[in-house]
């Protein structure tokens, strides 16, 4: 049977905007169909608005350029997955571990379904070419790795912040990595209860034994991380 999709939600918006919530949310789910189906050049207000069957103004009246709605919907789709993360994060029923462990499982988990396979390797192959779209995406993973750091620091406190930021990047590019091979009708997907297990006891092994002199065998930085500003 099928995985069914998650419902993404809007975020909250208030004072003028709060009537028009439902015409929002059609707009955006419509635009978020598009985009997995179609690909990210298929999403115009025009085409969302012939979807929608409404006129293109009942469309550029909430946003007025595509950007300005890509911005949202992103942010919307994020906002699911990290009320997700929060749940596993503030749960003090599980110890640090499992929590590592339970965000690990529901990252991979998360790659076979339908929209995460066919949404992130559209907007990582936009990325190259769009300074917008990478800058959406860049922060939207910044946003993303809170949570694996916060684990982390747990886990390893020894750490330092630079070092542990940049472990939790290698921890999400490992399991984003996997997309392509074992994502949503990929060859691979019947395997992933044991990529869930394998990336389980690798990476944690990692994050909870690796040390600064482990990290700093690659060479000293010239220059620190340049920090890309915020969209909106």
């Amino acid at each position: 049977m099928p995985k069914p999709e998650r419902v993404l939600k809007t975020r909250e918006r208030t004072g003028g905007y709060a009537p028009g919530q439902a015409r929002i949310i059609q707009i955006l789910d419509m635009a978020l169909e598009i985009l997995i189906e179609s690909g990210y050049r298929a999403v115009t207000l025009r085409e969302i608005a012939r979807r929608c069957n409404v006129r293109s103004g009942a469309v550029s009246y909430y946003y007025k350029s595509k950007d300005a709605l890509m911005q949202d919907l992103l942010y919307r789709v994020l906002d699911v997955y990290e009320d997700m993360f929060n749940q596993i994060v503030e749960d003090e029923s599980q110890s640090y571990e499992e929590r590592f462990c339970a965000i690990i499982a529901l990252i991979l988990d998360d790659i076979t379904t339908k929209h995460t396979t066919r949404l992130f390797p559209e907007l990582w192959a936009l990325a190259n070419h769009d300074p917008f779209v990478d800058r959406l995406v860049d922060n939207m993973y910044q946003r993303a790795r809170d949570s694996l750091n916060q684990v982390i620091g747990r886990l390893n406190p020894s750490l330092p912040e630079a070092e542990r930021e940049t472990v939790a990047l290698f921890v999400s590019a490992s399991l984003e990595g996997t997309t392509m091979f074992a994502g949503f009708e990929k060859p691979w997907t019947v395997r992933m209860p044991w990529v869930i297990a394998i990336a389980s006891k690798a990476l944690l092994d990692m994050v909870k034994t690796i040390t600064v002199e482990d990290i700093h065998r690659g060479g000293t930085l010239s220059r620190p991380l340049p920090r890309r500003p915020g969209i909106g």
